[in-house]
Parts: C-alpha cells; sequence; structure tokens
C-alpha cells in the first residue's frame, strides 16, 4: 500500500494507514462497516469470519481543508490470525484497540495482549482505546455487568493512549468521531515521522 511513504500531494490528499484489534467478536468489523457505509448489519459479528486481511479505504475531511484518506486493516482477533498481523501491521500510522463493553475481559486483554502486539509491532504507534457496543449497556437494567466509562478511561490513560471513546456501530454513535479522531492523529505522527527520516 505504500502508506508509510506517502505524503501530501498537490496540497489535496494524505494517505495513512489505519489498524484495527481487539479480541474476536468485540464488533471491531461491525464499526468499520458503519463507518464505511452508515448502515448496521445485524448478522456480521455472526457471519463475518476473517479468514483473510480485510482492507478498507475511505476519505477524511478534516478542518482546513485537510482530506485523509484511510487504509483500514481488519483482521480477526484470534491467535491463527497473529501471522497476518505481524505481516501488515508494522507500517501503520495508527491503530484502534477496541474492546466491548459487555465483555471485561475483553478490556483486560488490551492490556495483557493488544497493547503489547502493537508496541512490538510498531513501536511508538499513537493507540486510541475504543469501547464498542455501548448501547448494550444503556439498554441494560443494570449495569454491574457491564465495563464502566471510568474503566476504559482508566485503560487508555495507564497505557498512554491518545485518547478514550466508546461507541455504538448499531445505533451510529460516536462512530464518526472515531474515525475523525484517528485521522488526526495519525497525520500528526506523520508530520514527526517524515522529519526523523530525513534527518
Amino acid at each position: 500500500m505504500g502508506c508509510c511513504s506517502s505524503q501530501q500531494a498537490s496540497g489535496e490528499e494524505i494517505q495513512r494507514k489505519i489498524a484495527v484489534v481487539g479480541d474476536s467478536g468485540v464488533g471491531k468489523t461491525s464499526l468499520i462497516q458503519y463507518f464505511m457505509t452508515n448502515d448496521f448489519d445485524e448478522y456480521t459479528p455472526q457471519e463475518y469470519i476473517a479468514s483473510a486481511l480485510k482492507v478498507d479505504e475511505k476519505l477524511v475531511e478534516l478542518k482546513k481543508d485537510k482530506k485523509v484518506r484511510l487504509y483500514i486493516y481488519d483482521t480477526g482477533g484470534q491467535e491463527t490470525f497473529k501471522h497476518l498481523r505481524k505481516l501488515n501491521y508494522p507500517k501503520s500510522d495508527a491503530v484502534i484497540i477496541c474492546f466491548s463493553v459487555e465483555n471485561s475481559e475483553s478490556l483486560q486483554n488490551v492490556k495483557k495482549n493488544w497493547v503489547p502486539e502493537m508496541q512490538k509491532l510498531c513501536p511508538g504507534i499513537p493507540m486510541l482505546l475504543v469501547g464498542n457496543k455501548v448501547d448494550l449497556r444503556n439498554s441494560a437494567r443494570t449495569i454491574k455487568n457491564f465495563v464502566r466509562h471510568a474503566d476504559g478511561r482508566n485503560m487508555a490513560k495507564g497505557n498512554k493512549m491518545v485518547s478514550y471513546i466508546e461507541c455504538s456501530a448499531k445505533e451510529g454513535e460516536n462512530v464518526k468521531e472515531v474515525f475523525d479522531h484517528i485521522a488526526q492523529v495519525a497525520v500528526k505522527r506523520k508530520v514527526i515521522r517524515k522529519d526523523t527520516e530525513e534527518a
């Protein structure tokens, strides 16, 4: 894809590579699908099986007339797909690490598995923590079995992530904000990396 070496062409468009990781079933693919189509397919979580690397692309317009074409890389969270992540994620500009607010173990695996893996594959990469399926917590009679917003925020802070955002692909809540934020972060990092590479 060559995203890492890409530059802004004629002041119009920048390209950035974004990795999306997290445990299987936490809503990564639904998050990406809603961002791409503004639609939620309730059968995607059950039917989608990541047998290979999936790449989507979409143009995001930031402030100051800056356009960023995001190449979004999605693979399964299972151990069997670790080799694909090793091959495709090292040249990413930023990463979205997902967990589900209905699954506290998926949050613990952020610190246990995903942060160490991304730090190893992409040293210094900006990481955005995203809590998916917030609609389930909002509609629940009790939230005692759900991850609290404060828990996600503390996880992000404790692992030096750029921010924490909760969202719902089913309701479309904060999905655009997730990708706008990661685009802004990726653009800023590219300037720093470009300067260091040319030095």
